[in-house]
């Protein structure tokens, strides 16, 4: 009688901790992929400070690309250093971009051109948005 209570117990809990699990681990993805974007847009902001390189930034539903564009034609071509080319988690996708054509330049005084923001979303209407102004400041704002 006693091992049939805590079996019983152990189901009871398990119904109601194994859905708020899976609700934890689909939110983490999303900070875990904005905190990435995040870093990594402050990496090439850094990157041309330093090397006063100009350094472009192409978004994509599924993930963004970081490379110096030595030819200037917005585009990764044989030969340009790509600093960072990454895929979001699976189930996170850019839900929108304010960035025109989805790309943006940052400058070697850390300037950026055009301003705008990526918001990521997870598919349950939870999103994240990435807001870049005009000077390079990079924040974070939930939606």
């Amino acid at each position: 009688m006693e091992i049939m209570t805590v079996i019983a117990v152990v189901g009871i809990l398990s119904a109601i901790a194994i859905p708020n699990f899976f609700a934890w681990r689909e939110s983490a993805k999303l900070r875990g992929a904005t905190q990435d974007l995040m870093s990594d847009l402050s990496m090439a902001r850094m990157h041309a400070i330093k090397t006063g390189e100009v350094v472009k930034v192409l978004f994509a539903n599924d993930g963004y690309t970081i490379f110096i564009d030595d030819n200037d034609d917005d585009a990764v071509d044989a030969g340009e250093d790509v600093l960072r080319g990454k895929k979001y988690s699976p189930g996170v996708v850019m839900d929108a971009a304010t960035f025109s054509s989805d790309k943006t330049t940052f400058h070697r005084s850390g300037a950026v051109s055009p301003a705008g923001s990526v918001t990521l979303d997870r598919g349950s209407g939870q999103k994240m948005k990435i807001i870049v102004n005009m000077v390079g400041r990079i924040r974070v704002a939930a939606t």
